[in-house]
């Protein structure tokens, strides 16, 4: 009887202990990383090669796991239970009126226990030391993991068909295991890690842009036609080697005088305008007999072809466009074929890092006053708004910038003075440049609150 009773036990942490096994198993595989797994490999690791041949077919893997799982499980209630409830039964006997409880109370009893093995035991524990000795577990296990796999593959195979088959029944697709997540679900790990100290403010602002790029279109990060600075084709070289200067700008879009500055027809490149006017220095000054250049000669003979690009493309795509075409510089055009703006290298790295200024850029504020009382340029654009003061105004509406914005809502010509409220804020037209919105100052009603620094509100 004592041995009968010794060897369920026995049975029972067996069990127990082959749960943990696929426990263990099945968090050290999902957590080991692709990296560090080839360099177990190239290290000659016993058990990194199978590892890989694992991760080679993760879901028939995880498939064998489960079952794994389930038949112990399955197991241990069947054999744990009784077992169990046979052992305490012969205490619980000398009770009184024990006959009446006494095997309730020993089944009750056996459930919570082989319960509390399972959870603790059987889960908790291993799942705990595989997160913290991903390597050390995934090298121990994988070769038994592997034999039973092997052995149980028809099953696998035969249980993947089945949920395959349910799925359809149901109208549902079937999603293969693996390490995919969606742009939010990474931000939120990028936080998690910057959180914990892992990576630091930068590269966690870096990582967040750079996920946030695929929804940001070259109409929101474009210079507008009107703030372009372009030179008519007649021009001569003289003249516009003299206003790049004056402008120091390095590439400069180039306008068909015929048809006027929205006929973009090529740019300019300063480094193509210093190359000419070295040739000429040099002609100079080792032959003087030799003529300077015919002063007719204008910006058409060295300017460069330009690439246009629609204002919905999205900036991963113009990042590639601008990396195969070997280009810094595009026209943008817009539905109907018209120059929308001009977009740069630069002005996608700035999503990225914010502003980038050289020596002679001269910067200009584009907000004054505080978080209550803002005045800002009606230029910045909805993106930059939310970015940087907090201020959430719809998108997709047509217009990319505060300016666009107050026109909206005025739906006519704004006047300086106009104002309109929004979202518990006062918008105010100070300034009126021709037809178009110079500056807007926005003012906090009294009972609103004002966000602080994180954009978040403060009582």
């Amino acid at each position: 009887m004592f041995t009968f009773v010794l060897m369920r036990i026995i049975a029972v942490m067996l069990l127990v202990a082959a749960n943990a096994f696929f426990a263990a198993g099945e968090y050290a595989l999902v957590s080991i990383r692709s990296t560090r797994l080839e360099q177990l490999i190239a290290e000659e690791r016993i058990g990194a090669r199978t590892i890989r041949k694992l991760h080679n077919e993760l879901e028939e893997v995880l498939n064998g796991i489960q079952l794994g799982m389930t038949m112990a499980s399955l197991a241990l209630g069947w054999i744990g239970e009784v077992s169990m409830a046979h052992v305490l039964e012969v205490p619980l006997a000398r009770l009184p009126h024990a006959a009446l409880y006494s095997h309730v109370l020993a089944t009750v009893f056996a459930f919570t226990t082989i319960t509390y093995l399972h959870v603790i035991l059987g889960e908790v524990v291993p799942k705990s030391i595989a997160l913290q000795k991903t390597e050390q577990v995934a090298l121990a296990v994988a070769g038994p993991l592997d034999v039973f796999i092997t052995a149980f593959r028809p099953v696998t195979r035969t249980m993947a068909a089945s949920s395959r088959w349910v799925l359809s029944a149901f109208g549902w697709s079937h999603i293969r295991e693996g390490g995919v997540h969606t742009p939010e679900e990474l931000k939120l790990s990028v936080t998690a890690s910057h959180r914990h100290g892992l990576i630091s403010s930068l590269q966690q602002e870096l990582l967040h842009h750079a996920l946030d790029l695929e929804n940001i279109t070259v109409r929101e990060i474009m210079v507008p036609r009107p703030d372009i600075f372009s030179l008519p084709g007649d021009m001569s070289l003289d003249e516009a080697a003299a206003k790049t200067v004056e402008e120091q700008h390095s590439r400069i879009p180039v306008y068909d005088v015929k048809r006027g500055p929205e006929a973009i027809i090529g740019v300019l490149y300063a480094k193509d305008l210093m190359r000419w006017m070295q040739f000429r220095l040099q002609r100079s000054h080792y032959g003087t007999e030799v003529r300077r250049p015919q002063p007719t000669l204008d910006i058409q003979h060295i300017m460069r072809d330009v690439l246009f690009v629609p204002e919905t493309k999205s900036l991963p795509d113009l990042l590639a466009e601008f990396k195969n075409r070997r280009r810094h510089l595009a026209v943008v055009v817009d539905e109907f074929g018209s120059t929308a703006g001009v977009v740069s290298v630069e002005d996608v790295l700035e999503q990225l890092v914010g502003e980038l200024e050289d020596e002679f850029d001269v910067v200009p504020r584009t907000a004054y006053g505080d978080p209550a009382s803002l005045v800002l340029d009606a230029a910045l654009s909805i993106r930059d708004l939310e970015t940087q003061h907090h201020l959430l105004l719809p998108r997709d509406e047509g217009f990319e910038t505060l300016a666009g914005f107050v026109v909206a809502k005025l739906q006519r010509i704004p006047k300086p003075g106009d104002s309109f409220l929004y979202e518990q804020r006062r918008y105010t037209v100070l300034e009126m440049e021709g037809l178009r919105v110079g500056a807007v100052k926005v003012d906090l009603l009294p009972n609103a609150v004002a966000p602080d620094n994180d954009g978040k509100s403060e009582a």
